[in-house]
């Protein structure tokens, strides 16, 4: 395995950055909204990726070469939708710091960029 698939990181990326040279700007209520919104997203996207972790467990196929290829074809779906779903966490924590930031929020967005930039790592050093 390697990285996650880019599903919106290098947007968001862009958007953080924009929004701390000042070159994307919002007023500080909509940011704190948008930022809960991000939230609110981040946590069910963990639970759906908890609750999909069965899915690389694929049985029941008989062994045999075409029942082994089936299981490892199934088993390597599960992990590419697990690994979609973490992409799209780690994008919902950059949009949130980049939310902060356009909203002159620079302490918290700040937290919340090192907080994506932490499980970015963590991704990278548990598909090593």
């Amino acid at each position: 395995m390697g990285q996650l698939p880019d599903k919106g990181q290098e947007k968001a990326r862009a958007t953080y950055d924009a929004a701390k040279a000042g070159q994307f700007v919002m007023p500080e209520d909509g940011a704190t909204r948008l930022a809960a919104k991000c939230d609110k997203l981040i946590d069910g996207l963990e639970d759906e990726i908890a609750g999909a972790k069965h899915l690389t467990q694929v049985t029941g196929f008989p062994d045999l070469p075409s029942g082994l290829a089936l299981t490892k074809g199934f088993s390597a779906k599960g992990q590419e939708y697990i690994d979609t779903l973490k992409a799209f966490r780690l994008a919902a924590l950059q949009y949130k710091a980049a939310y902060l930031a356009a909203g002159k929020q620079f302490t918290e967005a700040e937290a919340a960029n090192q907080a994506a930039i932490k499980y970015a790592a963590k991704q990278l050093e548990d598909n090593a």
